[in-house]
């Protein structure tokens, strides 16, 4: 018998200096929606023949992504006095992700991380 876990909950990994973030990798499912959602098909015809171009917003496309991976964090402040906590909401993930350089390397980092100990488990089941 094979245990299959359908959550998808987050890992929780501490960031240097304090403060934590919660993560979680994305799944065939959520990229089918961010396509529906962020691309745009159109019939282009030419003297070739008639073809079909697809245009997509990779702005957008990131917004979705992050606002799905970036689960939660903790103290994360908008100053060095501590005083002011950044809420975890779609609008400061993404101001995060596009102003802050160490955050938006830390997140990609450890997305890869978690993917790529999400392909060794399946890996390991497969063997099994």
């Amino acid at each position: 018998m094979t245990f299959i876990d359908l959550e998808n909950k987050g890992t929780i990994f501490e960031l240097e200096g304090g403060g934590s973030v919660e993560l979680r990798v994305s799944t065939p499912e959520l990229w089918k929606d961010i396509n529906k959602k962020t691309v745009t098909k159109k019939i282009v015809y030419n003297k070739h023949g008639r073809f079909i171009e697809e245009e997509k917003d990779d702005d957008i496309q990131s917004e979705m992504l992050w606002d799905f991976c970036i689960v939660s964090w903790k103290g994360l402040y908008s100053d060095k006095e501590c005083k002011k906590p950044i809420l975890c909401n779609r609008e400061n993930k993404i101001l995060m992700m596009n102003r802050s350089l160490k955050f938006s390397s830390f997140i990609a980092a450890k997305i890869t991380e978690l993917a790529n100990l999400e392909q060794e488990k399946e890996a390991s089941a497969e063997k099994n």
